[in-house]
């Protein structure tokens, strides 16, 4: 029984057996389909993976279409901007209104008017186009008048030779190619009255050594000391030139690190350019030339300068001589005009002084114990002409001062980086300017000047 159990057993298993061996082997035709359709999954992941790059491709592109033409707007305290995303374009816009109060202390027997004006109202626009070139424009229309102060454009591709065209500061007076906003007193100083304000014309400017010493050179039109214009008056040109150190102001802890000094100067004609009248710290004209008087020859201007500012103290100083051709009828001279001026400044709530904008440490905000920046600020100066002005019948001596010397001293209230208020009380001698009669000499002036200034 056993063994035939056994041996039907075995006879089952080698029956079996071919089967299996038949099922197990390959059949070409289903092999050819099977490799069939794994090319064709991996053509369709092929295929996948080509889509998603693409995607991903154009996903980008957009992105950076997006970037650049995208722009983002904010308000600032130097104005309104709208900035594109890739930084290559800007726009800004700001504003400058300055309300004074002049009012005249004491007798005098030149009439001088008290008055509440407009002294500036000057909105600015101004930015970048194509990364490289700046440009800038800002009218007036303080004390009832439109007058185009400045409008240029910048190439700045160049760091050490930045070209710019138009119409702007010519580079000679330290004081005048300081901000309005940023002076420490009303009005400017003596100085200021013998330089151009705006004039018309071409600049290079840089940086020989880099942060240490820097250069301006430029033609222009030619203007009335202390004055602007839209036109020429002849074809004659004036050139100016200016080079500026301030050879510790890399090292920031050298105690001459706010120390600058250099020197302006400019050199032209002034045939047919017209003359000028020379104003008080209170704004009242003291000095004007004769009837029949003309500018004719040559002039020359030449202005060395300096500050130097550590922590809250700030000192400042500056010289002019201008040379200028004057005739009347067939008397033609050359005539010097000189004027100085020295400031002292001081911080009483610790800011940093410097030539540029002030922001206080705490901005007014009585809530948060905010009081914004005080200054207290002294100024003398001095202005004179030769005595020549008078001997060739330029001047009349009975009108006209030979000589005038002032003194100014004023406080500053910084409510934050945009608004100041500010009250300086100034002083002005004269040596004559009046008849024997009335003693000899124009009457002292003493001005007593208050601004609100905002200016973003």
């Amino acid at each position: 029984m056993f063994i035939r159990k056994w041996w039907l057993g075995l006879s089952l298993t080698l029956a079996v057996q071919p089967i299996q061996v038949k099922a197990q082997a390959p059949d070409p035709q289903s092999q050819e389909q099977k490799i069939q359709e794994l090319e064709r999954k991996v053509e369709e992941l092929d295929q996948r993976e080509r889509v998603a790059e693409r995607t991903r491709e154009l996903e980008a592109e957009a992105a950076a279409d997006k970037a650049r033409s995208g722009a983002t707007v904010g308000a600032e305290p130097t104005g309104i901007t709208i900035r594109s995303n890739d930084q290559n374009f800007l726009l800004k816009i700001g504003l400058d209104i300055q309300i004074d109060n002049r009012t005249f202390p004491g007798e005098s027997s030149v009439p001088l008017t008290d008055q509440i004006l407009i002294r500036r109202a000057r909105p600015a626009v101004s930015g970048t186009v194509y990364k490289y070139v700046d440009f800038y424009l800002r009218p007036d229309f303080g004390q009832g008048s439109t007058v185009l102060y400045e409008a240029y454009v910048q190439f700045n591709y160049f760091s050490r030779a930045n070209l710019r065209v138009g119409k702007f500061k010519p580079p000679v007076g330290l004081e005048r190619l300081q901000s309005d906003d940023d002076t420490s007193f009303v009005e400017r100083g003596f100085p200021t009255l013998l330089v151009p304000s705006r004039d018309i014309g071409y600049q290079v400017s840089g940086d020989i050594v880099k942060r240490r010493i820097s250069y301006t050179v430029g033609v222009f039109n030619g203007v009335p000391d202390n004055g602007l214009s839209d036109a020429s008056v002849s074809d004659h040109r004036d050139y100016a030139a200016r080079i500026f150190l301030t050879p510790f102001l890399p090292d920031d802890h050298s105690p001459l690190k706010g120390l600058g000094f250099g020197i302006g100067a400019s050199s032209g004609s002034d045939d047919g350019i017209p003359l000028p009248s020379y104003k008080t710290f209170g704004q009242n004209t003291f000095f004007s030339f004769a009837s029949g008087v003309t500018a004719m020859g040559h002039r020359t201007r030449l202005a060395p300068q300096g500050y130097y500012y550590k922590g809250p103290f700030g000192l400042f100083a500056e010289y002019t001589l201008a040379e200028e051709g004057l005739q009347k009828g067939t008397v033609r001279r050359d005539i010097a005009f000189r004027a100085w001026q020295v400031q002292a400044s001081y911080l009483l709530t610790g800011e940093n002084k410097g030539f540029t904008t002030l922001a206080p440490r705490k901005p007014f905000d009585p809530a948060n114990h905010g009081w914004g920046a005080i200054e207290l600020a002294v100024r003398t100066g001095d202005f004179s002409v030769e005595r020549g002005f008078f001997d060739y019948g330029f001047g009349t001596a009975a009108t006209t001062p030979r000589h005038a010397k002032e003194w100014v001293g004023g406080v500053n209230w910084y409510l934050n980086r945009a608004i100041r208020i500010s009250l300086d009380y100034g002083n002005t001698n004269f040596g004559g300017g009046a008849t024997a009669a009335a003693g000899g000499n124009r009457p002292t002036e003493r001005a007593l000047l208050q601004r609100f200034q905002i200016n973003f």
